[in-house]
């Protein structure tokens, strides 16, 4: 009973995306096993079928599939250190939107890298993109970027890195168990690209916006769940362009309060 009890505890301490995903994935590898690696074939995205064969599919949900149950664990264990705290820090929502359309932006930009290279090998053009090992190592380069002098568990592994290295070492041990991750390197000018612009995370999305899509369907039948993060259970501080708005709006008010002040004690 205690191993079951911890099992649950451990169930309980995950949050209601991260479970999504978790599931998700462990589903698409069992059907995957089943047919034979269809889906994964189907599903993969490898830049030669996605242009020249004009399968756009493909840049959509890569990443629910692994290749094997080796990948599934060891990706979906890295991936659920960093998703947790994400989602508390965001809310699921936002999470849920960064999962797909965070990849969405990868995958893209992998597909045109290869593109770019194939001048240079034309095999680059068959490597594949799958799992969650770019959305992973987005957040762990973001924290590492916010954080540098901070230390990192690595994956699921029982020592820790300094931040700062974190992301070198991830990327060298990645390329080792498959060369070449050329999706790694979409990844990092992606995470680049949005810690100097969105301060590592891109789907900062409105209180009012996330509001209307929790209580509309499907999420306004599982948001009062215990492990659901809605807007107002955030952890994070970050500023929605409303509120950066309503900032603006009031900064000008007082402005405009002051000058009043002022020309009337100019008058007097």
């Amino acid at each position: 009973m205690l191993i079951i009890d911890k099992v649950n505890a451990l169930w309980q301490s995950i949050t209601f995306g991260t479970k999504f995903v978790l599931i998700s994935s462990i589903l698409c590898c069992t059907l995957d096993v089943f047919t034979n690696d269809i889906l994964f074939d189907l599903f993969v995205d490898v830049p030669n079928k996605t242009i020249h064969q004009f399968e756009l599919w493909r840049l959509l949900i890569p990443q629910f599939f692994h290749g094997n149950v080796y990948n599934l664990i060891i990706s979906l264990l890295g991936f659920l250190l960093c998703a947790i705290e994400v989602e508390k820090s965001y809310g699921t929502i936002p999470f849920f939107c960064d999962i797909f359309f965070t990849n969405l932006i990868i995958q893209t930009i992998y597909v045109l890298l290869c593109f770019s290279l194939s001048e240079l090998s034309i095999e680059v053009m068959d490597t594949e993109s799958f799992g969650f090992w770019n959305i992973t190592f987005i957040y762990m380069l973001n924290k590492g970027l916010t954080d540098q002098d901070d230390y990192q568990k690595f994956l699921c592994f029982p020592f820790y890195v300094p931040s700062k290295y974190y992301p070198a070492a991830f990327f060298l041990i990645m390329n080792l168990i498959e060369y070449p991750r050329l999706d790694l390197i979409a990844a990092t000018l992606f995470a680049f690209f949005e810690y100097q612009l969105f301060d590592g995370f891109i789907m900062k999305l409105s209180k009012g916006f996330v509001t209307r899509i929790e209580h509309s369907f499907p999420f306004k039948y599982i948001q009062s769940r215990q492990d659901f993060i809605t807007c107002d259970q955030v952890n994070h501080p970050f500023m929605s362009e409303e509120s950066k708005l309503s900032q603006y709006h009031l900064e000008i008010g007082t402005i405009s309060t002051t000058e009043t002040i002022v020309q009337d004690q100019q008058q007097i």
